[in-house]
């Protein structure tokens, strides 16, 4: 056994050296723990914090008078709001890296250098405000590749009691780019439904390029026309799958209907049973 004359007694952040025979592995061990610890408390981000960028940052774009993307975000709170939503705020806050290649930009040093070069295109700053340091931007960024985890399944909300009773389930789809490794355009499906009024909706968005033009939807393997001047209607809710074909760059996305939850199935369907339901693309 290798012996040495230096323990580390670690307090308040500091490590002072006192004499003391310990053995060296249990001694290095213990440090490293210590410092993964330090760490990775150091990245968390609270959820008000998380909220308090937003109202400052992103506020000034996406509010419920212009939803931008389709999205307000006067309201937001990490806590609460769908998993695709998260996701596809951290795909414009990236400029469109995949998700994975975010999670593990923090083990991964090539992850981490393309997330950095990215983030400088990104939307923060975007409304004119300054960005916030870079260590902050970081840290929200971690933040909500934490808090997406599982944006790629179905996420069922229900409003409140009091309120009108919407049903609305989303779910992330990504299409990795091929000429750039690490990176995915993002589309995110909302589908809702008023059980009051009967309306269905089905809204369509992408990250991180805002792109113009005419997408394909097949809904379970019929073709519908899709463009972002307005809606295609007499839509009904597909069985099993949505396929959007990307005409920007030559791929498509799978939207999984066959998993979605049965009890939102039969809830959607008093809105989308006579074909009058709406599918929308929003840039």
């Amino acid at each position: 056994m290798t012996l040495m004359r230096t323990t580390l007694n670690i307090e308040n952040g500091a490590i002072a050296a006192i004499h003391n025979y310990a053995d060296a592995a249990i001694v290095i061990a213990i440090l490293t723990a210590y410092l993964a610890t330090s760490a990775s408390a150091a990245e968390v981000m609270s959820n008000t914090q998380q909220n308090a960028l937003v109202q400052k940052y992103c506020t000034m774009c996406h509010t419920d008078a212009v939803k931008n993307g389709g999205l307000s975000l006067e309201h937001f709170d990490v806590a609460i709001v769908p998993l695709s939503q998260i996701a596809m705020m951290l795909s414009k806050l990236t400029g469109g890296v995949a998700l994975e290649t975010v999670k593990a930009a923090a083990s991964n040093a090539s992850a981490a250098a393309l997330v950095s070069k990215n983030m400088k295109s990104g939307a923060m700053g975007a409304s004119g405000i300054s960005r916030p340091d870079g260590a902050i931007v970081d840290g929200l960024i971690q933040a909500f590749a934490a808090a997406s985890t599982g944006a790629t399944e179905w996420t069922v909300h229900r409003t409140k009691p009091t309120e009108a009773s919407v049903l609305t389930a989303s779910i992330l789809r990504e299409m990795p780019l091929t000429k750039s490794a690490g990176e995915a355009e993002s589309y995110r499906l909302v589908v809702s439904c008023n059980a009051t009024t009967h309306q269905g909706s089905m809204q369509l968005t992408w990250s991180p390029i805002a792109q113009t033009g005419t997408l394909a939807a097949l809904v379970d393997g019929k073709v519908a026309v899709l463009n972002d001047t307005g809606p295609a209607l007499g839509l009904f809710l597909p069985m099993d799958t949505l396929t959007i074909k990307d005409p920007f760059f030559g791929g498509s996305v799978t939207f999984p209907f066959a998993n979605l939850p049965k009890d939102a199935r039969h809830h959607f369907a008093t809105c989308f049973s006579s074909g009058s339901a709406s599918l929308q693309a929003l840039r």
